[in-house]
């Protein structure tokens, strides 16, 4: 292909055509796997199909299909952790307490278990789920950035991201727990931690970090 042809054609539309016959490649390898029809063969077809198409496409427009793999993984990621955002920043206008009440699960709360929620003051509510609301939020930017500006997104790239999400300050601050010391700030501070750590822990397990 044409030096000129790359200039017109490369950018995001290609690599959203690029990761759709990745997905279309990688959901006919799951239906070869699961199906034991006649649509075996169809299925190994259209994988066939589909993974020439992608490696031309990687090939004439100079892609890293590791590499876009990747990116999309973390562009998901990015979308989730801004909803988780959001949902944790709604249920900071709301009781926790009155949430898990009026919930369908709330059998398998244990008493005392719930009774700890009912104490729980409301600013130290608030500024829990504001605080894992921050903690979202920030590492969906962390995310965007990496997406954005590294060149060549490889597993470096996610212990980095790891490294940057562990080395925030909230993630190493000692809190009191003292039931005098459960203000908005002291919530805040948790809800940070706890939501910095479980991302760190989240994209372990997705990418396969042992550190």
């Amino acid at each position: 292909m044409t030096d000129y042809r790359k200039r017109m054609f490369r950018g995001a539309k290609i690599e959203d055509c690029i990761r759709d016959f990745i997905d279309m490649e990688s959901c006919a390898l799951e239906q070869i796997r699961n199906d034991e029809t006649e649509f075996v063969l169809f299925s190994k077809g259209m994988h066939t199909a589909y993974q020439f198409v992608v490696n031309r496409m990687v090939r004439d427009f100079e892609y890293n299909k590791e590499e876009l793999k990747l990116k999309q993984k973390l562009s998901e990621l990015e979308k989730m952790y801004r909803r988780l955002a959001e949902t944790n920043l709604e249920q900071s206008k709301q009781d926790l307490f009155q949430t898990v009440e009026q919930s369908y699960y709330d059998v398998d709360v244990p008493e005392d278990a719930l009774e700890e929620l009912k104490e729980l003051s409301p600013d130290y509510q608030k500024g829990m789920f504001e605080g894992m609301s921050f903690a979202y939020e920030d590492v969906a930017n962390y995310i965007s950035i990496i997406i954005s500006n590294v060149e060549n997104i490889n597993d470096k790239s996610v212990n980095q991201l790891i490294s940057l999400i562990s080395s925030n300050n909230f993630v190493n601050k000692e809190i009191d727990l003292d039931e005098e010391s459960k203000t908005y700030k002291s919530g805040f501070a948790s809800g940070a931690k706890a939501g910095f750590k479980l991302t760190v822990v989240e994209l372990k397990e997705r990418f396969s970090v042992h550190v």
